[in-house]
């Protein structure tokens, strides 16, 4: 059937409102997700706004009301709606990722830590015809643990000094069953490989976890400390675990100026509120990460407010996203060579990672992953990547962590934003001894640890203090 010219014109008419609709109906979420980011500093929102606003209000009137009766000028308004039609729906996708990332990397309101009930491989024991369990009685949820214990096995339950003390009744048959932090499961293995190579895994099960604590309300447009988590797992970053990256960055935002504390994993350290004998650093996460966070606090004299907690999953993810980083290595090893190297998120995790290689093993590999770190923020302060934060945040929400706020995060990416500018990263690390020493954790087995270098630590609570004051 042939179609008349009139009834192309009011086609085409109906499509030109039809268009215009579509501009309303998505500018609306896309006005509101654009205010509800927070990140968006206000002198581009004052040109920006009123600008869209007069634009819209030009096309809309010419395709509603005046409908124009060339075709070429009427095409032309119906392609200039649907590319502010297509504009809407980024801004509102955007918005969308903002919120998103916001909401995923906040701590859960309820945390659960979980246990593994093991047994001697060479014993036939049962759950549910044990006649004995031990577990540690120093644990900081051992009530808890004991009431949830008995809903998974009726054997009766003893309580022990340490790690080292239950694994050894475990040893000469004692108790049947033992009851531990799954975290704990990575020490004997590191540890203790012939106890843990000998039991077998029957059942884990969780506890709740009330001793989250929330972060204090901070003016982050001044200096604060934020505690950078680094665990040994893959996979979910809320999973409790050692900490292998103890970082404090002592950041001064108004400045772009930032400081790089990097603490050992074996640092000797007194654990918080915790009293008899010291403690490896790395054992501190085993505990939750305030209690990393406090020890640090505790070690520096310094109020840390806020923690970063990622793994090696995170840390590949993050070099995906932003692209391949530069590292000034100090030394060769591996494929790696001194001076400049350019890394895939594969090799950055090797470079991170490796500390066999140096003569002062992790004491290294803490200054290499402070180099990952100012390469990844330079990265990411590039132009590039501040225009592509829609695709980094989603990306990253699932491999992070952070007790920050919504509003304080939103608040430190508006002030990035607001001027582009780069940012100034100094590092340091505190230095120790090598010794064998008993462990909080471990109990009477000597372990490997260092004793932390008082003037080292020192001159790292002054540089903390002065960037605080800067």
């Amino acid at each position: 059937m042939k179609v008349s010219r009139e009834q192309r014109a009011s086609l085409f008419a109906w499509l030109q409102r039809l268009v215009g609709a579509g501009i309303v109906v998505t500018a609306i979420p896309a006005g509101i997700n654009l205010f509800a980011m927070g990140i968006i500093p206000d002198k581009y929102l004052y040109i920006v706004v009123p600008l869209y606003v007069v634009i819209a209000g030009v096309v809309l009137w010419w395709l509603v009301f005046r409908q124009p009766k060339t075709v070429g000028r009427g095409a032309l308004l119906v392609i200039a709606g649907v590319l502010m039609i297509a504009a809407n729906v980024a801004v509102y996708n955007s918005g969308h990722s903002v919120n998103s990332f916001l909401s995923a990397v906040q701590p859960p309101q309820v945390t659960y830590v979980e246990y593994t009930i093991i047994a001697k491989k060479d014993r036939s024991v049962a759950l549910d015809s044990a006649q004995s369990v031990g577990m540690v009685g120093a644990d900081t949820l051992h009530d808890k643990t004991a009431k949830a214990l008995a809903d998974v096995t009726p054997a009766a339950q003893s309580s022990y000094d340490s790690l080292m003390a239950l694994t050894e009744q475990l040893n000469i048959g004692a108790v049947e069953l033992a009851s531990i932090r799954t975290a704990n499961m990575g020490v004997l293995q590191e540890n203790y490989r012939e106890f843990y190579d000998s039991v077998a895994t029957l059942a884990t099960y969780k506890v709740r976890d009330d001793n989250r604590q929330a972060a204090p309300k901070t003016d982050v447009t001044k200096p604060f400390v934020l505690y950078v988590s680094g665990i040994d797992t893959y996979g979910d970053v809320g999973e409790v675990s050692r900490s292998d990256v103890n970082m404090l960055a002592v950041i001064n935002p108004a400045k772009r100026m930032m400081l790089l504390v990097n603490t050992p994993r074996d640092y000797y350290v007194q654990l918080h509120g915790v009293a008899g004998i010291p403690d490896k650093l790395t054992h501190a996460g085993i505990y939750g990460i305030d209690m990393s966070r406090q020890t640090l606090g505790d070690l520096y004299g310094v109020e840390i407010p806020y923690y970063v907690r990622l793994n090696f999953t995170s840390l590949v993810k993050m070099v995906d996203v932003v692209g391949d980083i530069t590292v000034d290595s100090d030394y060769a090893f591996h494929s790696f060579q001194v001076g400049k190297n350019t890394l895939d998120s594969k090799r950055t995790l090797e470079f991170a990672r490796e500390r066999y290689s140096f003569s002062d093993g992790d004491r290294q590999r803490g200054r290499n992953q402070q180099k990952v770190i100012e390469a990844i923020v330079a990265k990411m302060s590039e132009p590039r990547n501040l225009t592509r934060y829609n695709a980094i945040l989603s990306t990253l929400q699932s491999s992070l962590q952070t007790n920050m706020s919504q509003e304080t995060i939103a608040s430190l990416i508006k002030m990035q934003l607001n001027d582009f500018k780069g940012w100034k990263v100094e590092s340091m690390s505190v230095d120790g001894v090598g010794a064998t020493r008993q462990t909080y954790s471990m109990g009477a087995m000597p372990l490997y640890v260092m004793i932390p270098d008082s003037t080292s630590v020192e001159r790292a609570k002054g540089q903390i203090k002065e960037y605080l004051q800067s």
